[in-house]
């Protein structure tokens, strides 16, 4: 069963019928006060349009702002397919925008120029079919290292020891990102037998609570005034989530801009070493520092 969770705003001029759902209570705050009861905010929403039968419906929260629920994978792909270009807007939220540095970089960055920029760079230098085959061996060795981590797992005593196949199956991925954007799996010693670090333990639990953060529902998103207050917590658990991932990155990055401009470098070797080396018209670094961290970042977050 498919869920959309979608953020609408009600146009004055266009007054299209909305999906049946609950009346709210609250005349200004709507739905929000059942949804601050009922956490997390998207099951509350699940049950109770179980209770009301339907497969669509709709939640008003703040003034005219709306969340649309879907569980049907019919409705799911009229919006995600047949009328993408309505819904393709990303909402702008407190937690996205913490992670992608201010909306420097494309997966989480509403339409406009620089989503644009970012989307061209990531079509023709990140995902196109020329750099995937450059980073296959990079993707290999780490396949490899897998099956030899799973190995020396079950090799630890005769009678075999116990796979925590959660742990292989979140690192695999997080160490293939590593050593194809910045040529290492690990940023500590590492483990003899193939396995993750504490370094590497805590860089990918930071992109765990990243990616649990940002779309849940949090009341400062509607009432931008109590962003001090974080009532939820989300804003200091998002934010020492990127501390954390900041700690591992910046250096490594800080570093090899300044090879690049020192000439100690001259030919890409990862995905870093091109983001650093695009240029514009003029001959410039295409990328800032902090347009390159947010990618970084941003692309670490989706394995």
């Amino acid at each position: 069963m498919k869920y959309l969770f979608q953020k609408t705003k009600r146009s004055s001029a266009v007054r299209a019928p909305l999906p049946p759902g609950p009346s709210p209570m609250w005349p200004i705050l709507g739905c929000v006060p059942h949804m601050l009861r009922n956490r997390p905010a998207y099951r509350w929403i699940h049950r109770l349009m179980k209770e009301l039968n339907t497969d669509i419906a709709c939640f008003r929260l703040v003034g005219n702002s709306h969340v649309i629920g879907v569980t049907s994978p019919e409705i799911a792909r009229e919006f995600l397919k047949k009328h993408d270009a309505v819904f393709a807007l990303r909402p702008d939220t407190m937690a996205t925008c913490i992670v992608s540095k201010g909306y420097l970089t494309t997966a989480l960055c509403p339409g406009g120029e620089q989503w644009k920029k970012m989307r061209r760079i990531l079509a023709s230098q990140v995902l196109s079919l020329s750099t995937m085959r450059w980073l296959l061996d990079m993707r290999n060795q780490e396949s490899d290292n897998l099956v030899r981590y799973l190995y020396n797992q079950c090799s630890k005593n005769l009678k075999g020891d116990v796979v925590n196949v959660r742990t292989a199956a979140q690192h695999y991925p997080a160490n293939a990102m590593r050593r194809m954007m910045f040529g290492r799996r690990y940023f500590g010693k590492g483990r003899e037998d193939g396995g993750p670090g504490f370094e590497e333990e805590e860089h990918v639990s930071s992109f765990f609570t990243m990616l649990l953060h940002i779309y849940a529902f949090s009341v400062s998103d509607y009432f931008p005034w109590l962003q001090s207050l974080d009532l939820d917590g989300h804003r200091k658990k998002v934010c020492d989530a990127v501390k954390v991932v900041d700690k591992y990155h910046d250096p490594i990055i800080t570093d090899r801009i300044q090879e690049w401009r020192e000439g100690k470098k001259t030919q890409p070797e990862d995905l870093l070493d091109v983001l650093i080396s695009l240029k514009d018209s003029n001959g410039n670094p295409l990328l800032s520092k902090d347009e390159i961290r947010a990618k970084i970042t941003v692309r670490c977050c989706q394995p």
